[in-house]
């Protein structure tokens, strides 16, 4: 079944939309602003946050001010296997002008959360693919990023390898996502 990644519904309730400083899917301009997933079981989406820096997952650095579109994906974009039930995908994405970025959000301190990670972002790549001609963007790049490891993973040239060979997309480890 065709998938708009940019037209599709979000489902996020209203009651948390329309809490202070808490954006479901909008745009925003703003220097420094943080992305939060409920922890699970959450059948939320994913959010931005202006004032809460202790909740953010990542950290998005915008020192020039450019103009930021936040699309949740897990809990709003329906990717479904091939028996009908839903598919694991990674929970938003950045809009940038021309630029993506596909953000997994982790806060895990037990081993395993980067290839969770990695996986979740193959599929909504891969399903973004079959949907929309990933040439129009100048730069595409993916983040797994986890609260409990704030700092960039060093050691996984071979993962990152792997997954531009994978996806044509340079993956990155961190938590920390400057544009």
């Amino acid at each position: 079944m065709p998938v708009d990644f940019f037209k599709a519904p979000c489902n996020r309730a209203n009651a948390n939309c329309q809490r202070p400083n808490v954006v479901c899917k909008s745009t925003i301009q703003t220097s420094t602003f943080g992305i939060c997933d409920d922890p699970p079981p959450s059948s939320l989406p994913a959010y931005l946050d202006t004032t809460s820096p202790m909740k953010w997952i990542a950290s998005v650095n915008n020192p020039n001010l450019k103009q930021v579109t936040f699309k949740a994906i897990d809990n709003c974009v329906e990717i479904l296997r091939p028996d009908g039930s839903q598919e694991s995908r990674c929970d938003g994405l950045l809009i940038i002008g021309s630029n993506l970025i596909f953000v997994e959000l982790k806060d895990r301190a037990s081993s395993g959360w980067l290839g969770k990670g990695k996986s979740q972002l193959t599929i909504t790549i891969a399903k973004f693919k079959q949907e929309h001609d990933v040439s129009q963007f100048e730069k595409v790049e993916a983040y797994v990023c986890n609260k409990q490891k704030p700092l960039a993973v060093t050691n996984i040239s071979t993962e990152v390898q792997k997954f531009k060979n994978d996806t044509g997309i340079l993956l990155k480890a961190d938590r920390n996502i400057s544009i």
